[in-house]
């Protein structure tokens, strides 16, 4: 094995029927400039085929019955100095409590015991072993031990149920890993994000809301903790889950919003205020539920909600607080605007017609201070870590 190379993982395949991906999953992984070699556990032999691992990823394979070829002296001690990061991906729940429990009775439990960078997890199980408390005791304690737990996907699952427990998809899972690679510069630093939509009742049963996925929100997330940062998060109704590892924070309204996040404010380094706040609410909200035969025509009165970021800007200490806008074209006169009024460090720009509701985004970050940067059309995930990189700069760390 080459021992120059940047990028490096061990990709240990636990013996779930998701283990026949891994070697498209080492194929994405080699597109992304991460060099990969696989471990077996003696069950996912069976599951996928050796030859294609070797193949795809240009290593050796290692099993737990023979060394691999022409590598005999490549014990797990040694396998483990060669990577940052060990990504056991399908991880089931039994090779999830093994590793929770300090018990090593194969090379890949005996490799996450002896592995000294950060593991990664991407859980692969029925819906109901997911659920089970077992199984998420054992997922906070890998998480509080420094473990990067990936969320599951929901779906049919291989048993024919339908729920959580699918494996994440293989492009999600190369921009988790990816991200993860970025320097671990927010050590000590404590970065609250604001993520997803708010909701405005209207009655009972109506809202008045936004297309706001979450997933930007989400992104962030993953590469502040990606770079050692404590992160919490104050999230309204959202589609895309928190990543593990944070302190989440949930609200519907944009008055809860504001009281959670001038609760946390203060004790924060980092503010990103990456949520679509709903900037108008209903005067009134109707009691039970408005019906249709109550009367022909409806119409609602409306009030402007607080401005958040404006209120956290004049309050802000030693904080970087990071403003979001959203805007159709691309003028940015009324972003620098609102960079200025907000007293935002950074202020990234959006263009509503490619970053609602999808997985990529392009932006211009704008400074109070200095020239605009650019971030091309790219992941969310990526744009995330582009936009951390830059408030580490900001901040000289």
């Amino acid at each position: 094995m080459e021992r120059d190379r940047v990028q490096r993982i061990i990709l240990g395949i636990s013996g779930g029927i998701a283990a026949y991906k891994m070697p498209q999953l080492i194929r994405l992984l080699r597109k992304a400039g991460i060099d990969a070699t696989a471990v077996l556990t003696p069950n996912a032999r069976g599951l996928v085929g050796e030859e294609a691992l070797r193949v795809v990823s240009k290593h050796p394979v290692y099993c737990e019955d023979r060394p691999a070829p022409g590598s005999a002296e490549m014990a797990h001690i040694e396998l483990a100095k060669w990577a940052q990061f060990l990504l056991i991906c399908p991880a089931t729940a039994n090779t999830i409590a093994k590793c929770a429990h300090g018990i090593s009775d194969n090379l890949l439990t005996s490799l996450a015991l002896s592995f000294e960078g950060r593991i990664i997890i991407a859980p692969a199980m029925n819906t109901n072993m997911w659920h089970n408390a077992s199984t998420q005791a054992n997922v906070k304690t890998l998480s509080s031990r420094g473990a990067i737990i990936l969320p599951v996907d929901s779906g049919e699952l291989a048993c024919g149920d339908e729920g959580e427990g699918r494996l994440l998809s293989l492009e999600s899972i190369v921009e988790f890993v990816a991200s993860a690679f970025q320097p671990r510069v927010l050590v000590g630093k404590k970065v609250l994000i604001s993520s997803g939509p708010t909701v405005e009742p209207v009655d009972s049963v109506r809202v008045i809301t936004n297309r706001s996925s979450g997933k930007m929100g989400a992104a962030l997330a993953r590469a502040a903790l990606a770079c050692g940062a404590e992160v919490t998060v104050v999230t309204g109704p959202s589609r895309t889950p928190v990543p593990s590892g944070c302190r989440v924070v949930c609200v519907e309204t944009a008055l809860e919003m504001k009281a959670a996040l001038d609760k946390e404010f203060d004790n924060c380094d980092i503010c990103i205020m990456a949520a679509a706040v709903s900037d108008y609410r209903p005067k009134e909200t109707i009691p039970g539920k408005k019906r249709r035969d109550d009367a022909g025509s409806w119409s609602l009165e409306f009030v402007p909600n607080p401005d958040i970021a404006a209120e956290l800007g004049a309050k802000k200490k030693h904080q970087v607080l990071v403003g979001f806008s959203l805007e159709a074209g691309d003028d940015l006169e009324r972003s620098r605007q609102k960079m200025v009024s907000k007293k935002c460090d950074l202020m990234v720009v959006n263009d509503a017609a490619v970053s609602l509701e999808t997985d990529s985004t392009a932006c211009r970050i704008l400074f109070p201070d200095k020239k605009d940067g650019v971030i091309e059309r790219s992941s969310k995930q990526e744009a995330a870590s582009a936009i951390v990189r830059l408030i580490a700069e900001r901040m000289k760390l």
